[in-house]
Protein backbone atom coordinates (compact mmCIF):
# COMPACT_ATOMS: atom_id res chain seq x y z
CA UNK A 1 0.00 0.00 0.00
CA UNK A 2 1.50 3.38 -1.02
CA UNK A 3 1.26 6.18 1.44
CA UNK A 4 -0.02 9.24 0.31
CA UNK A 5 -0.32 12.95 2.00
CA UNK A 6 -3.22 15.06 0.53
CA UNK A 7 -1.66 19.21 0.18
CA UNK A 8 -5.52 21.16 -0.60
CA UNK A 9 -8.27 20.04 0.52
CA UNK A 10 -10.93 22.37 -1.35
CA UNK A 11 -13.08 21.32 -4.08
CA UNK A 12 -10.86 19.11 -5.88
CA UNK A 13 -10.31 17.23 -2.99
CA UNK A 14 -14.10 16.60 -2.36
CA UNK A 15 -14.62 15.34 -6.49
CA UNK A 16 -11.89 13.00 -5.89
CA UNK A 17 -13.04 11.25 -2.55
CA UNK A 18 -14.67 8.54 -3.86
CA UNK A 19 -12.26 7.89 -6.07
CA UNK A 20 -9.48 7.96 -3.53
CA UNK A 21 -11.19 5.90 -0.91
CA UNK A 22 -11.95 3.27 -3.59
CA UNK A 23 -8.74 2.65 -4.16
CA UNK A 24 -6.64 -0.73 -3.64
CA UNK A 25 -3.16 0.46 -3.61
CA UNK A 26 -2.90 4.43 -2.27
CA UNK A 27 -4.20 5.28 1.20
CA UNK A 28 -4.22 8.66 2.24
CA UNK A 29 -2.22 9.08 5.38
CA UNK A 30 -2.49 12.89 5.53
CA UNK A 31 -3.99 16.05 4.99
CA UNK A 32 -3.11 19.87 5.13
CA UNK A 33 -4.76 23.06 4.38
CA UNK A 34 -4.54 26.40 5.17
CA UNK A 35 -8.21 26.52 6.06
CA UNK A 36 -8.38 24.36 9.44
CA UNK A 37 -12.10 23.83 8.20
CA UNK A 38 -11.22 22.34 4.86
CA UNK A 39 -8.53 20.41 6.56
CA UNK A 40 -10.83 19.03 8.88
CA UNK A 41 -13.69 17.87 6.91
CA UNK A 42 -11.18 16.04 4.46
CA UNK A 43 -9.64 14.42 7.05
CA UNK A 44 -13.17 13.34 8.50
CA UNK A 45 -13.62 12.19 4.69
CA UNK A 46 -10.69 10.09 4.18
CA UNK A 47 -9.82 9.02 7.62
CA UNK A 48 -6.42 10.59 7.81
CA UNK A 49 -5.31 13.25 10.41
CA UNK A 50 -4.37 16.66 9.76
CA UNK A 51 -0.53 17.88 9.24
CA UNK A 52 0.57 20.73 11.09
CA UNK A 53 1.99 22.00 7.74
CA UNK A 54 2.89 21.23 3.98
CA UNK A 55 6.53 20.74 5.03
CA UNK A 56 5.18 18.07 7.14
CA UNK A 57 3.81 16.24 4.95
CA UNK A 58 6.60 16.49 2.09
CA UNK A 59 9.90 16.12 4.66
CA UNK A 60 7.91 13.21 6.23
CA UNK A 61 10.21 10.03 4.54
CA UNK A 62 6.93 7.31 5.10
CA UNK A 63 5.00 9.33 2.42
CA UNK A 64 5.22 7.75 -1.12
CA UNK A 65 3.05 10.51 -2.87
CA UNK A 66 2.48 13.91 -2.98
CA UNK A 67 -1.51 14.61 -3.86
CA UNK A 68 -1.16 18.28 -5.23
CA UNK A 69 -4.57 19.39 -4.92
CA UNK A 70 -4.03 23.34 -4.54
CA UNK A 71 -4.66 25.65 -7.33
CA UNK A 72 -2.38 26.40 -10.14
CA UNK A 73 -0.37 29.17 -8.22
CA UNK A 74 0.71 28.11 -5.62
CA UNK A 75 1.90 24.27 -7.24
CA UNK A 76 5.48 24.98 -8.22
CA UNK A 77 7.31 25.68 -5.15
CA UNK A 78 5.33 22.40 -3.64
CA UNK A 79 6.02 20.22 -6.69
CA UNK A 80 9.58 21.07 -6.46
CA UNK A 81 10.04 20.34 -2.94
CA UNK A 82 8.37 16.86 -3.16
CA UNK A 83 9.95 15.72 -5.68
CA UNK A 84 13.48 16.75 -4.03
CA UNK A 85 12.35 14.42 -1.26
CA UNK A 86 11.97 11.49 -4.06
CA UNK A 87 8.25 11.97 -3.84
CA UNK A 88 5.64 10.49 -6.44
CA UNK A 89 3.34 13.26 -6.83
CA UNK A 90 -0.05 13.13 -8.58
CA UNK A 91 -1.66 17.27 -9.57
CA UNK A 92 -4.60 18.60 -11.81
CA UNK A 93 -4.64 20.70 -14.65
CA UNK A 94 -3.80 23.15 -15.23
CA UNK A 95 -0.35 22.45 -14.71
CA UNK A 96 0.11 26.01 -13.74
CA UNK A 97 -0.58 29.79 -14.84
CA UNK A 98 2.56 30.24 -16.62
CA UNK A 99 4.81 28.66 -19.24
CA UNK A 100 7.64 29.61 -16.30
CA UNK A 101 6.62 27.95 -13.02
CA UNK A 102 5.00 24.37 -15.91
CA UNK A 103 8.63 24.25 -17.26
CA UNK A 104 10.02 24.05 -13.53
CA UNK A 105 7.65 21.55 -12.14
CA UNK A 106 8.35 19.34 -15.82
CA UNK A 107 11.88 20.26 -15.15
CA UNK A 108 11.34 18.93 -11.34
CA UNK A 109 9.72 15.39 -12.39
CA UNK A 110 11.23 14.52 -15.76
CA UNK A 111 11.60 10.64 -14.37
CA UNK A 112 7.83 11.01 -15.31
CA UNK A 113 6.76 10.26 -11.46
CA UNK A 114 3.91 13.42 -12.23
CA UNK A 115 0.55 12.50 -12.88
CA UNK A 116 -1.42 15.42 -14.07
CA UNK A 117 -5.43 14.27 -13.63
CA UNK A 118 -7.88 15.77 -16.49
CA UNK A 119 -11.61 14.71 -16.87
CA UNK A 120 -10.12 12.18 -19.13
CA UNK A 121 -7.96 10.51 -16.66
CA UNK A 122 -9.82 7.09 -15.77
CA UNK A 123 -13.08 8.38 -17.50
CA UNK A 124 -15.55 5.69 -18.45
CA UNK A 125 -16.90 7.50 -21.79
CA UNK A 126 -13.18 8.60 -23.10
CA UNK A 127 -11.44 5.37 -22.47
CA UNK A 128 -14.73 3.71 -24.64
CA UNK A 129 -14.16 6.28 -27.40
CA UNK A 130 -10.97 5.69 -27.28
CA UNK A 131 -11.25 2.20 -27.63
CA UNK A 132 -13.63 2.00 -30.28
CA UNK A 133 -11.68 4.87 -32.53
CA UNK A 134 -8.58 2.67 -32.17
CA UNK A 135 -10.66 -0.29 -33.55
CA UNK A 136 -11.32 1.38 -36.86
CA UNK A 137 -14.68 -0.13 -37.18
CA UNK A 138 -16.63 3.09 -37.64
CA UNK A 139 -13.50 4.95 -39.45
CA UNK A 140 -11.02 7.41 -37.82
CA UNK A 141 -11.41 10.41 -35.82
CA UNK A 142 -12.41 13.87 -38.15
CA UNK A 143 -14.22 16.19 -36.21
CA UNK A 144 -14.30 16.63 -32.29
CA UNK A 145 -16.96 18.43 -31.10
CA UNK A 146 -17.27 19.74 -27.10
CA UNK A 147 -18.81 22.67 -26.00
CA UNK A 148 -19.76 23.44 -22.30
CA UNK A 149 -22.01 26.45 -20.70
CA UNK A 150 -21.21 27.16 -17.18
CA UNK A 151 -21.27 29.16 -14.48
CA UNK A 152 -18.48 31.17 -13.75
CA UNK A 153 -16.48 29.36 -10.89
CA UNK A 154 -17.43 31.57 -8.14
CA UNK A 155 -16.22 29.40 -5.62
CA UNK A 156 -12.57 30.21 -6.77
CA UNK A 157 -12.08 33.54 -7.89
CA UNK A 158 -8.75 32.90 -8.17
CA UNK A 159 -9.47 31.46 -11.53
CA UNK A 160 -10.51 34.55 -13.12
CA UNK A 161 -6.78 36.25 -12.62
CA UNK A 162 -5.05 35.06 -15.42
CA UNK A 163 -1.73 35.63 -13.93
CA UNK A 164 -3.26 32.84 -11.17
CA UNK A 165 -5.18 30.34 -13.54
CA UNK A 166 -6.01 31.62 -16.99
CA UNK A 167 -9.53 31.96 -17.81
CA UNK A 168 -12.56 29.71 -19.36
CA UNK A 169 -9.67 28.27 -21.82
CA UNK A 170 -6.70 27.46 -19.61
CA UNK A 171 -9.40 26.76 -16.36
CA UNK A 172 -11.96 24.36 -17.92
CA UNK A 173 -11.30 23.90 -21.88
CA UNK A 174 -7.96 22.84 -21.42
CA UNK A 175 -10.06 19.45 -20.22
CA UNK A 176 -11.07 18.88 -24.01
CA UNK A 177 -7.92 19.77 -25.56
CA UNK A 178 -6.36 17.24 -23.42
CA UNK A 179 -9.02 14.48 -24.87
CA UNK A 180 -8.85 15.74 -28.18
CA UNK A 181 -4.76 15.37 -28.39
CA UNK A 182 -5.53 12.01 -26.89
CA UNK A 183 -7.98 11.15 -29.33
CA UNK A 184 -6.40 12.51 -32.53
CA UNK A 185 -2.74 11.16 -31.59
CA UNK A 186 -0.57 13.56 -33.86
CA UNK A 187 0.47 17.39 -33.31
CA UNK A 188 -1.32 20.23 -33.56
CA UNK A 189 -0.73 22.31 -36.86
CA UNK A 190 -3.14 25.00 -37.03
CA UNK A 191 -5.43 26.36 -34.65
CA UNK A 192 -7.94 29.86 -34.71
CA UNK A 193 -9.18 31.31 -31.61
CA UNK A 194 -11.87 33.53 -30.56
CA UNK A 195 -12.54 35.27 -27.42
CA UNK A 196 -15.36 37.64 -25.87
CA UNK A 197 -16.56 39.43 -23.26
CA UNK A 198 -20.61 38.93 -23.88
CA UNK A 199 -21.93 39.67 -20.55
CA UNK A 200 -20.01 39.41 -17.54
CA UNK A 201 -17.71 42.42 -15.73
CA UNK A 202 -14.02 40.86 -14.80
CA UNK A 203 -11.08 41.75 -17.22
CA UNK A 204 -11.24 38.21 -19.28
CA UNK A 205 -13.05 36.93 -21.79
CA UNK A 206 -16.27 35.04 -20.59
CA UNK A 207 -16.65 33.17 -23.72
CA UNK A 208 -13.84 31.19 -25.43
CA UNK A 209 -13.88 29.17 -28.97
CA UNK A 210 -10.65 27.01 -29.81
CA UNK A 211 -10.49 25.19 -33.01
CA UNK A 212 -7.36 22.51 -33.28
CA UNK A 213 -6.38 21.31 -36.44
CA UNK A 214 -4.06 17.98 -36.26
CA UNK A 215 -1.16 16.43 -38.45
CA UNK A 216 -3.69 13.29 -38.54
CA UNK A 217 -6.73 15.47 -40.66
CA UNK A 218 -8.84 15.57 -37.22
CA UNK A 219 -10.07 18.21 -36.03
CA UNK A 220 -11.64 19.91 -32.98
CA UNK A 221 -14.23 22.46 -32.19
CA UNK A 222 -13.99 23.52 -28.49
CA UNK A 223 -15.98 26.43 -26.25
CA UNK A 224 -16.95 27.73 -23.25
CA UNK A 225 -19.30 30.21 -22.08
CA UNK A 226 -19.49 31.65 -18.55
CA UNK A 227 -21.64 34.23 -19.64
CA UNK A 228 -24.90 33.11 -18.99
CA UNK A 229 -26.31 32.76 -15.24
CA UNK A 230 -27.40 29.37 -14.81
CA UNK A 231 -28.49 27.76 -11.22
CA UNK A 232 -26.12 27.21 -8.69
CA UNK A 233 -27.02 24.43 -6.04
CA UNK A 234 -24.22 25.28 -4.07
CA UNK A 235 -22.14 27.82 -3.20
CA UNK A 236 -20.21 26.51 -0.76
CA UNK A 237 -18.40 24.36 -4.11
CA UNK A 238 -18.35 23.40 -7.28
CA UNK A 239 -21.74 22.47 -8.09
CA UNK A 240 -24.13 24.04 -10.52
CA UNK A 241 -26.05 23.72 -13.31
CA UNK A 242 -23.67 22.71 -16.77
CA UNK A 243 -24.67 22.18 -20.57
CA UNK A 244 -22.65 20.09 -22.42
CA UNK A 245 -22.83 19.56 -25.75
CA UNK A 246 -20.38 16.82 -27.02
CA UNK A 247 -20.27 14.09 -30.33
CA UNK A 248 -17.54 12.97 -32.78
CA UNK A 249 -17.72 12.69 -36.66
CA UNK A 250 -15.42 9.85 -38.05
CA UNK A 251 -13.94 9.90 -42.12
CA UNK A 252 -16.44 6.80 -42.52
CA UNK A 253 -19.53 9.12 -41.71
CA UNK A 254 -20.51 7.93 -38.32
CA UNK A 255 -21.92 10.22 -35.85
CA UNK A 256 -20.77 9.21 -31.99
CA UNK A 257 -22.94 10.06 -28.96
CA UNK A 258 -22.89 9.10 -25.76
CA UNK A 259 -26.64 7.80 -24.56
CA UNK A 260 -28.39 6.32 -21.65
CA UNK A 261 -30.36 3.00 -23.09
CA UNK A 262 -32.39 0.89 -21.17
CA UNK A 263 -31.14 2.77 -18.56
CA UNK A 264 -27.17 1.78 -19.23
CA UNK A 265 -24.72 4.29 -20.52
CA UNK A 266 -23.49 3.32 -24.37
CA UNK A 267 -21.68 5.10 -27.02
CA UNK A 268 -23.99 5.29 -30.03
CA UNK A 269 -22.46 5.59 -33.42
CA UNK A 270 -25.21 5.71 -36.47
CA UNK A 271 -24.99 5.77 -39.95
CA UNK A 272 -27.38 5.65 -42.53
CA UNK A 273 -30.29 5.35 -40.11
CA UNK A 274 -28.67 2.47 -38.47
CA UNK A 275 -26.75 2.09 -35.04
CA UNK A 276 -24.33 0.79 -33.24
CA UNK A 277 -24.03 0.54 -29.71
CA UNK A 278 -21.02 -0.16 -27.36
CA UNK A 279 -21.27 -0.41 -23.77
CA UNK A 280 -19.60 2.51 -21.68
CA UNK A 281 -16.71 0.49 -20.10
CA UNK A 282 -14.99 2.00 -17.09
CA UNK A 283 -11.03 1.25 -17.06
CA UNK A 284 -9.76 -1.72 -14.71
CA UNK A 285 -8.30 0.24 -12.67
CA UNK A 286 -8.81 3.55 -10.83
CA UNK A 287 -6.51 6.30 -11.99
CA UNK A 288 -5.03 6.13 -8.81
CA UNK A 289 -4.05 1.99 -8.81
CA UNK A 290 -3.37 2.59 -12.07
CA UNK A 291 -0.37 5.51 -11.75
CA UNK A 292 1.16 2.91 -9.49
CA UNK A 293 0.86 -0.15 -11.32
CA UNK A 294 2.03 2.42 -14.54
CA UNK A 295 4.93 3.67 -12.10
CA UNK A 296 5.97 0.09 -10.92
CA UNK A 297 5.44 -1.24 -14.57
CA UNK A 298 7.94 1.75 -16.06
CA UNK A 299 5.33 2.35 -18.60
CA UNK A 300 4.48 5.78 -19.39
CA UNK A 301 1.91 7.83 -17.21
CA UNK A 302 -1.79 8.46 -18.53
CA UNK A 303 -1.51 11.90 -18.65
CA UNK A 304 2.04 13.10 -17.87
CA UNK A 305 3.79 16.64 -16.33
CA UNK A 306 5.42 17.01 -19.98
CA UNK A 307 1.73 16.61 -21.55
CA UNK A 308 0.08 19.00 -19.55
CA UNK A 309 2.90 21.40 -20.19
CA UNK A 310 2.32 20.76 -24.09
CA UNK A 311 -1.73 21.33 -23.01
CA UNK A 312 -1.10 24.81 -21.55
CA UNK A 313 1.42 25.76 -24.07
CA UNK A 314 -1.12 25.25 -26.82
CA UNK A 315 -4.10 27.23 -24.40
CA UNK A 316 -1.79 30.20 -23.86
CA UNK A 317 -0.14 30.71 -27.68
CA UNK A 318 -3.65 30.73 -29.16
CA UNK A 319 -5.18 33.27 -26.66
CA UNK A 320 -2.24 35.50 -27.51
CA UNK A 321 -1.68 34.82 -31.25
CA UNK A 322 -5.58 33.91 -32.73
CA UNK A 323 -5.35 32.12 -36.07
CA UNK A 324 -1.34 31.48 -36.42
CA UNK A 325 0.81 28.70 -36.74
CA UNK A 326 1.40 26.99 -33.50
CA UNK A 327 4.66 27.46 -31.02
CA UNK A 328 7.14 25.22 -31.74
CA UNK A 329 6.57 22.50 -29.32
CA UNK A 330 9.10 23.47 -26.36
CA UNK A 331 7.62 20.69 -24.24
CA UNK A 332 11.04 18.25 -23.68
CA UNK A 333 12.09 18.95 -19.98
Amino acid sequence: MYRAGLLGCGDFTRIQTPILTRSERVRVSAVYDPNPEAAALASQRLGAPVAASAEAILDDPSIDIALVFTPPFTRRALVEHAASRGKRIITTKPLAPNLEDARAICDATKDGRCLVIYKRTGDPQVHTLKKVLDSGEVGALKLYKHDWIHHFPYWAPWAIDPTKNGGPLVDAVIHNLNTARHLAQSEVVTFGYHGYRLAQTFGIPDTELLVLDFASGATAHLSISWAADLAIYDRKANDRERINVNFVITDQRYLLRFETREGRPVLCATRDGQARLYPVEAPPLTLYDRYVADIEAGRPLESSAQEAFRDLELALYATAHPTAQPAPATAKP
